[in-house]
């Protein structure tokens, strides 16, 4: 395969590492995507939702199991993104809000629809 080619498709697969605030972010995954999951609530707002996403994904590649852990005691995981928040501007938020909506966006485009098979009905009529 050229150069090229193999550059190409490495970076359709591999993710560029993110970063807030100087701080690293672990990858957006199937897993971390499970654990916001468990941690969030109905009731969280927007922004509370894009700290809770960054302050997880950088939890998680400090000290994967403590961030697991955490996303099981709710109370505890809203107190630390608080406290986290603390010294947080509005511009940090922009920021913050900025980078998980790309993340999420990159997710997204590798989303396909499903291709029908051929001489199948469509299922919706």
């Amino acid at each position: 395969m050229n150069d090229i080619l193999t550059e190409a498709l490495e970076s359709a697969f591999i993710a560029p590492e993110r970063q807030f605030n100087g701080e690293a972010l672990a990858q957006y995954t199937e897993g971390s995507r499970l654990l916001m999951i468990q941690a969030r609530s109905d009731e969280d707002t927007t922004p509370f939702f894009v700290w809770a996403f960054v302050f997880l994904h950088i939890q998680l590649l400090k000290n994967r199991k403590e961030a697991i852990r955490l996303c099981w005691n709710k109370d505890l995981f809203r107190e630390k993104i608080l406290d986290w928040i603390a010294d947080k501007t509005e511009a940090d938020r922009d920021v913050a809000t900025n980078l998980v909506a790309s993340i999420l966006d990159e997710a997204n485009r590798g989303q396909v629809e499903p291709i029908p098979s051929p001489g199948a009905t469509d299922q919706g009529n």
